[in-house]
């Protein structure tokens, strides 16, 4: 008897013509026992198997885990197909289960197509086995170009190399380009004799002086010889303290006073 070259499993209740005498024909009528239906055929022996199933028992009766139990008895580059027999008036069907049973018994999905309203969907197994897969990739190798060795040489790198304050700008060099110009000279020792005891720093009397030196320096000006006997406030801070008199206040180092008391103050002596 020659052993059968095809497989033919049915799940529930779906049929189909009958086979040639060289095809192995199973019935499935339980969910797990889609990956154990053809153990009776050997390893390897099997160039095609086609798995029929009513559209209606897809979901409960087609194991997407089971179809894996069939890979083993095809031969390399066998292929599985998966035929749906559907109702003339039902063409809206869900095919990820099929999809999904490819996907993991390592199938290559190859077509889909209709025939009489049946949809046939085809995968095929790899012509290489898992061990001709993982020796076949061990064998890829990608050769490079190989770099041209020189002779081991110490690499110098000196401070020049890391010098660049040619890109830097000296801030010196905008002052002496005439972009600003520099402040006058000043003669600070004659500035600081004439602002000795004098609250106008060696200037000239402010606009709104108090201090008493605006009427001085037009006196002498005029040529007068004023000599006042007392002495007469024009800031009206005299009497307060050092700390609002002016620095050229007859009353600077004399306590505070009431105002009118000034000949009282002014005739106090130190007692060392």
């Amino acid at each position: 008897m020659t052993p059968p070259s095809a497989g033919i499993v049915r799940i529930g209740g779906a049929s189909n013509d009958a086979g040639a005498e060289s095809t192995l024909t199973v019935d499935v009528k339980a969910k797990p026992d889609l990956s154990s239906c053809l153990r009776s055929a050997a390893p390897s022996s099997l160039e095609r198997i086609e798995v029929i199933v009513n559209a209606n028992d897809l979901g409960d009766l087609y194991d997407p885990l089971g179809l894996a139990g069939l890979v083993p008895f095809l031969k390399a580059g066998g292929s599985i197909a998966v035929r749906i027999v559907t109702d003339r008036g039902n063409s809206s069907i869900d095919l990820g289960p099929v999809s999904t049973s490819f996907l993991l018994a390592g199938l290559n999905a190859e077509s889909e197509r209709k025939e009489d309203g049946e949809r046939v969907l085809v995968a095929r197994k790899s012509i290489l086995s898992a061990g001709q897969k993982k020796a076949a990739s061990a064998k890829i190798r990608i050769n490079f170009p190989e770099e041209k060795k020189t002779a081991d040489a110490p690499i110098k790198v000196t401070l020049d190399d890391l010098d660049d304050d040619d890109a830097l700008i000296d801030e010196d060099e905008l002052l002496t380009g005439g972009a600003i110009a520099a402040p006058p000279a000043l003669d600070e020792e004659a500035r600081a004799k004439a602002a000795e005891g004098d609250d106008c720093g060696g200037r000239t009397a402010c606009d709104n002086c108090t201090c008493g030196r605006a009427e001085r320096e037009a006196a002498e000006a005029a040529g007068e010889d004023k000599k006042e006997e007392g002495h007469t406030s024009h800031c009206g801070n005299c009497f307060k303290g050092d700390a609002f008199r002016c620095a050229s206040c007859p009353y600077l180092g004399k306590p505070a006073f009431k105002p009118g008391e000034e000949h009282l103050v002014l005739d106090l002596a130190d007692d060392l």
